[in-house]
């Protein structure tokens, strides 16, 4: 009986080192975040089912100076997705099969993997799954590119007990250390990144802010305040190059505003466009207002880039993510 029982364990031992072991040998990934790669055939990519699911993966990102699409895609067919073409981080596939279905794989073919299987009977049935599952789709690759470039960041952050706005406000978020320091008081920090492009001379940045404001109105109502109050903030703490200069809202876009949690708390989400009063820059920015009600206030965190001539999508994607690492005490 007690070698049976031995048996028994060395084999589940086994068998469980055996699992491990193939979760180890995985590859590591490979694509930027923002990329798509999409195994279909030629045919159904230039026809009825690619037209349904390019007005979706290549819907423009709101809040941009210029349209920019939700991902970089790369298509190829079936017979052709093999070898490392296998190991990209975000995967779609479209697939004829008996039963229409809409399914989510992790860590397929390498780590961390992403892998989602749309599949029916005929195009109806397919087109009909990406018009239910349209704003699915985005989020599922957002949210798995925002825990990755999260993680990457993460891994060289200032160090919370420094940053004086952080133990004052009893606020944080994970600022990276090439994001410098430009302000940081008890009521306002101000981090920079300065922007480097290949093949481009940009005298860019990123920037990240955040404050908070004694809520004395209904946390609904903010969103009828959120021009005045970037504006505000911006004549006080935000000045521009020339004398009276400053960052305002930019008075001929308004701005997008979303219903979101974060940190479990509501927030507003606005994608929008900055200017500088009397001077000539401006880009787009992401701002999330959140409801502190334990404390009455309002805590903001924005995200400002400014990139004359080059795309902006994957900065304001960094940003998003950085300010969504916020924690509140």
């Amino acid at each position: 009986m007690k070698k049976t029982v031995l048996f028994i364990v060395i084999i589940f031992s086994l068998t469980s080192c055996d699992v491990k072991n193939e979760k180890k040998l995985l590859p590591g990934s490979i694509g930027r975040f923002n990329e798509l790669m999409v195994v279909i055939t030629h045919k159904n990519w230039e026809g009825k089912i690619g037209n349904e699911l390019k007005n979706v993966i290549t819907s423009d990102v709101v809040g941009l100076p210029q349209p920019e699409p939700q991902f970089a895609i790369t298509q190829i067919p079936h017979k052709g997705f093999s070898g490392f073409l296998k190991h990209n981080r975000n995967v779609l596939s479209i697939e004829k099969a008996e039963q229409a279905s809409f399914d989510v794989e992790y860590d397929v073919f390498s780590r961390p993997q992403i892998y989602v299987h749309i599949k029916g009977p005929d195009q109806q049935a397919i087109v009909e799954l990406i018009r239910e599952n349209s704003d699915r789709i985005i989020t599922i690759y957002k949210d798995h590119d925002l825990k990755m470039v999260q993680k990457r960041l993460g891994k060289t952050a200032h160090k919370l007990k420094l940053i004086e706005f952080f133990t004052n406000q009893k606020i944080s978020f994970r600022a990276p250390k090439d994001y410098s320091i430009v302000d940081d008081t008890k009521d306002f920090v101000w981090f920079r990144k300065r922007i480097e492009h290949y093949g481009h001379n940009v005298n860019g940045s990123l920037n990240i802010v955040a404050y908070t404001i004694p809520l004395e109105v209904p946390f609904e109502q903010i969103k009828d305040s959120i021009v005045s109050i970037r504006d505000f903030i911006g004549e006080k703490y935000l000045p521009g190059e020339n004398e009276g200069s400053y960052l305002i809202t930019e008075a001929a876009y308004t701005p997008h505003v979303f219903d979101v949690t974060l940190d479990e708390k509501n927030a507003y989400k606005i994608n929008g466009k900055w200017e500088v009063y009397n001077d000539f820059m401006a880009g787009p920015f992401v701002s999330y207002m959140i409801h502190d009600e334990k404390n009455n206030r309002l805590v903001v965190v924005e995200g400002l880039v400014y990139a004359p001539i080059i795309k902006k999508r994957d900065f304001i994607f960094e940003l998003d993510a950085i300010i969504r690492s916020l924690h509140i005490e």
